[in-house]
């Protein structure tokens, strides 16, 4: 999220304290790791089965727990460069549905393309499904025209609207939302299902400061009984903000195939999704953060842009404390600045417990987390917005081997590139940063 993050939380605030509150955070239940109603990969289909042919898709609907599964490929691609042109060759090669859930796409030379792309798509006769957020993907604003030559081409939308007016529906026919179930929660995903074989989840939207290195991040590719969870995920959430019940059959959606784990299989990673869904307490990203950093034996790498909630930072000061090798990698350069002026307050605590701080030139606006044998790999900023407020999504693999892949796919070169962060000195600065610090869970 940039700026206009900031000024959607002052929209929420000045609309009163004492029902935001309310809206935006009902009491945390454990949600992590899930129980043994969790819904598998092979309960997926039926899952969406019941959803699809209920009258209204509510967020308590929405806050269901998914078990563990599998994996068949875990690539994750950092650069727009590697990931956006793997992205539109899977959606080149689909054959009956493309549905995406991206928390900005906006005009540029990358949404051109993915116009282009997704057009041609639909004129072959795939399904093109598209969400976003209202105020992420300025839908109406900087973004209509972009929006408009979306639903031209075919390309059904619907949209969350963090701010008022809630609408649901179709662009174009949206209607408004009595409920009021959106307000105070924004869309922060990042996610793409290809024909129900192929999936994407990372932290990076349809715009050209992605593309360019501008703003580095990653996209993780997965293949897998892992997808036919996330087609429950987007085909739960489409239904929530109003979508229409898809006409095709569920098995369309829901490959037989892909619940097979072949014999051969080049690996067979565990995998969680965890899918963050504020208002009903159900926070199983930040149960698994919180839970792994305490549990953390060897090491901690981090690279995230907003690091400010005080609960993630007093379980890193405390691994750092037990001996834990502690990394976290930083914008240099970070948009908005606020958030990193809150993590700068912590600097001199982190650093004397031999954190490592370090700082990527540009907006390093990636979201992983390495600890030990554990991978996180999403959308979720380590800030009090992401991890309580914003509909997120994260994987979560168990797998040496993962974390390994991840190691020298994403760390090292973020690693090469950074230099290390110093305590601030400058008396102006440190009343600011501890300013930032005293608000952070606003955020």
């Amino acid at each position: 999220m940039g700026n206009k993050r900031r000024a959607v939380i002052g929209v929420g605030v000045a609309a009163g304290a004492t029902g935001a509150a309310k809206v935006m955070r009902k009491g945390r239940q454990p949600a992590y790791p899930p129980g043994p109603d969790a819904i598998t990969a092979d309960e997926a289909r039926a899952a969406a089965e019941r959803l699809l042919g209920q009258g209204r898709v509510g967020r308590n609907d929405l806050a269901m727990a998914l078990a563990l599964s599998v994996s068949t490929s875990v690539d994750p691609l950092l650069h727009g460069r590697r990931y956006f042109p793997r992205m539109l060759d899977d959606i080149r090669a689909a054959t009956s549905s493309v549905h995406l859930l991206i928390y900005g796409y906006k005009p540029g030379e990358i949404g051109t393309t993915f116009l282009e792309v997704l057009a041609d798509r639909v004129k072959a006769g795939v399904e093109v499904r598209l969400q976003v957020d209202a105020i992420g993907s300025e839908i109406d604003f900087g973004s209509k025209d972009l929006f408009r030559d979306l639903r031209a081409a075919g390309i059904e939308i619907v949209a969350n609207d963090g701010i008022l007016p809630d609408r649901d529906g179709l662009l174009g026919a949206r209607r408004f939302d009595w409920h009021l179930d959106d307000f105070g929660h924004f869309d922060h995903r990042k996610m793409m299902v290809v024909d129900g074989r192929v999936g994407y989840v990372g932290g990076s939207g349809i715009e050209d400061h992605f593309n360019d290195e501008r703003f580095y991040d990653v996209m993780c590719r997965v293949t897998g009984p892992i997808v036919a969870q996330l087609q429950l995920v987007h085909l739960a959430s489409w239904r929530y903000q109003g979508g229409p019940v898809p006409s095709r059959p569920l098995e369309t959606y829901f490959p037989a195939d892909v619940l097979t784990v072949p014999a051969d299989a080049a690996m067979t990673v565990p995998t969680t999704i965890l899918w963050n869904v504020p208002g009903e307490g159900h926070h199983p990203i930040s149960d698994a953060i919180e839970q792994s950093i305490e549990d953390a034996q060897r090491v901690i790498h981090i690279v995230n842009p907003y690091v400010a909630d005080k609960a993630v930072l007093a379980r890193l000061l405390d691994a750092a404390r037990r001996g834990v090798e502690v990394r976290i990698v930083v914008p240099g350069k970070p948009t908005p600045p606020m958030p990193a002026a809150a993590f700068r307050h912590h600097y001199e605590r982190l650093l004397d417990a031999g954190v490592s701080i370090l700082l990527h030139p540009d907006m390093a606006h990636a979201k992983v987390l390495t600890i030990d044998d554990r991978v996180l790999i999403g959308g979720c900023n380590l800030d009090d917005l992401s991890l309580f407020r914003n509909n997120e999504l994260d994987l979560l693999f168990e797998s040496a081997e993962i974390a390994e892949l991840t190691e020298r796919q994403v760390f090292d070169e973020l690693v090469a590139v950074s230099t290390p962060a110093i305590v601030p000195t400058d008396p102006r600065e440190r009343i600011w940063n501890a300013a930032m610090d005293r608000v952070s869970r606003l955020l």
